[in-house]
């Protein structure tokens, strides 16, 4: 039995670091596609490769487009707001800047700025909506929308041609980082005629290649931009380097009956949610890349057929820009009046029962302390201070298993040829103690879950994205330490720490656990984003604080000691009378051999 309880807490521990350890090297993968060189097949998301002349792509792959009408300078409408400020173009009606003005994204790649940029592609933003090539009427290419503004979170950009008047409504929701598109289309169809009209709506992201494939070795992505989309319940991600390589062979990624499309980084979101207006809506995707960075990604809604005097195309859309900030995805579904799924790249895997209370928790310390570091260890005290009960009951186990290992050699010497009697007589010993050996291995039972939920609460929150613990030192809680400090000293408290673990193992599993377990999970912390690293840290801290004072001050520990001294006082006691008896035996019988001869003597 006592065997049992040190296999398992051993096991348990290595168990810990092997997951910690898959999820570091073997970060989630792209979907899956088909071999390269096919015009179209299904992939195991059932996403597609398309050849770029496909009907349903908006860049036209070289081939037939609507013409481009001639247009005057560029007026654009800016809305600020403390958390970014938008601003909407005339050319296209479409917003082509979204910047996020919180001073730590100028830490990021995109400085803030969601959007492309506009010296570099001043047609390419949000929203740009049109008719696939295989439609009867088109909007003109790079048209020129009237706007005008027409509340303070409003403004309203129309368009008329021959063959339509054209209406987009925007809406923002500031405080939620959504924007809401209202589109109406009254097409013009002639007298007699039917037209067959499939709306698009495109928006893209800049994605610098150079930048594409770096973060990956400690998150769960890397920290670029991938396009994205939700799909029958999972959310399914292309890389850059993925599309780039599709446009070489001239294909492009197909999705079907999506929920929201739109781009995708570990810590932040553009997407695109269309309203169904019925259970039969089905919506499109399509994902291409040019060669120089610049993603695309293209809804396409259900093909109508109008006819003179139809009603008009209406459709919402609602788009969120903004970081994975938990809260504001949850709330996108009440904020947007239907499903949106705007929640679903916020994967805590499967601790998110632990994940989500401690996320909660640690905004409510970092409000008041304004440090998530501080708001961390913190955390890590309600974490330890909930465990205490349990982490107690197992130092006391393992101290009685200590003060019972001289009778447990006993019982190992003495029924070593009898593997059956001497597990009875252990759980005989255990239970006359009142011994529990699986106890020694709770803290690490509940430790494991919540070191995991952790990591991927860190992995995947936007809140803490860029978020310093000491500017200077740990400007990024969700990366590593790049001065490796912290990995450092955790692996000297750990150390520490085992040492003043009671031992209850044998000498070999004694050492592992004192020095093997630290090395590894010192190791792996050199990879852990810094404030796991940090909570690790506070909890080791805590822990060995907790065995000081079990050592020096808890009642029923120093009742324990007194057993361990006195069993030991025992067994040498054991040992001197058994040696005593050995010499006394060995005595005497040297005496009665030498009272055999001297009769012997006499005889003769």
């Amino acid at each position: 039995m006592q065997d049992q309880g040190k296999r398992l807490l051993f096991a348990v521990a290595a168990a810990l670091g092997v997951m910690l350890v898959w999820q570091l090297v073997f970060p989630a993968k792209e979907d899956p596609k088909p071999p390269p060189g096919i015009a179209s097949g299904s992939g195991s998301n059932g996403a597609t490769l398309v050849a770029t002349n496909a009907p349903a792509v908006l860049d036209f792959g070289g081939h037939e487009a609507p013409a481009e009408a001639a247009r005057g300078p560029e007026q654009t409408l800016d809305v600020v707001y403390p958390e970014f400020t938008a601003k909407f173009s005339n050319y296209n009606g479409t917003l082509v800047s979204w910047k996020l003005t919180d001073p730590r994204y100028e830490n990021d790649a995109t400085k803030g700025e969601l959007l492309p940029d506009r010296k570099t592609y001043p047609d390419q933003g949000a929203f740009d909506v049109n008719f696939t090539r295989d439609s009867t009427f088109h909007l003109p290419l790079h048209a020129e929308w009237k706007g005008e503004r027409i509340s303070g979170n409003s403004v309203k950009y129309t368009l008329t041609t021959p063959e339509f008047d054209a209406e987009k409504l925007f809406t923002i929701e500031a405080e939620n980082y959504i924007v809401r598109l209202a589109l109406k289309i009254t097409t013009r169809v002639p007298e007699g005629k039917e037209a067959y009209e499939t709306l698009a709506l495109a928006s893209h992201v800049f994605q610098d290649p150079k930048l594409a494939d770096k973060g990956a070795s400690s998150q769960s992505m890397p920290r670029s931009w991938h396009t994205s989309s939700y799909q029958d319940g999972k959310v399914h991600t292309t890389g850059l380097t993925a599309l780039i390589k599709d446009r070489t062979e001239g294909m492009v990624r197909h999705e079907k009956n999506i929920q929201w499309s739109g781009f995708e980084h570990p810590y932040l979101l553009v997407a695109f949610a269309p309203k169904p207006l019925a259970l039969t809506d089905q919506f499109e995707k399509f994902a291409m890349s040019d060669d120089k960075g610049l993603m695309s990604s293209e809804i396409v809604f259900p093909r109508v057929a109008l006819k003179q005097g139809a009603p008009p195309i209406t459709r919402d859309i609602v788009g969120y820009l903004g970081p994975k900030n938990y809260k504001d995805l949850d709330r996108a579904d009440g904020v947007a009046g239907f499903e949106t799924g705007f929640k679903a790249p916020i994967d805590m895997g499967w601790f998110a029962f632990i994940g989500k209370p401690l996320l909660w928790l640690l905004l409510k310390f970092q409000s008041v302390v304004q440090n998530w570091g501080i708001a961390i260890i913190l955390l890590t005290f309600i974490v330890k201070g909930a465990t205490l009960y349990w982490t107690t009951k197992s130092t006391r186990s393992m101290k009685l298993m200590a003060a019972l290992g001289p009778q447990m050699k006993e019982l190992q010497a003495k029924y070593k040829d009898d593997k059956q009697r001497l597990q009875a007589e252990t759980m005989a010993l255990y239970k006359q103690h009142s011994v529990n050996p699986i106890a020694g291995c709770l803290p690490i039972l509940l430790q494991m879950p919540i070191w995991l939920a952790l990591y991927r609460m860190l992995s995947t929150a936007g809140e803490l994205y860029q978020q310093p613990f000491i500017p200077g030192w740990i400007n990024d809680l969700t990366a590593p330490d790049p001065t490796h400090v912290l990995p450092a000293i955790l692996v000297v408290t750990m150390f520490i720490q085992a040492r003043l673990t009671p031992a209850t193992g044998d000498s070999t599993q004694q050492k592992i656990m004192q020095y093997g377990m630290p090395l590894m999970f010192g190791v792996m912390s050199f990879f852990f984003p810094a404030g796991l690293t940090l909570y690790i840290f506070t909890n080791t801290t805590l822990s060995a604080l907790h065995s000081l004072y079990m050592n020096k001050y808890d009642k029923r520990s120093l009742e324990i000691a007194e057993m361990l001294k006195a069993n030991k006082a025992k067994v040498e006691a054991d040992k001197a009378a058994v040696e005593a008896a050995a010499v006394k035996a060995k005595a005497d019988a040297e005496k009665k051999e030498a009272d055999a001869a001297r009769k012997k003597s006499k005889k003769r």
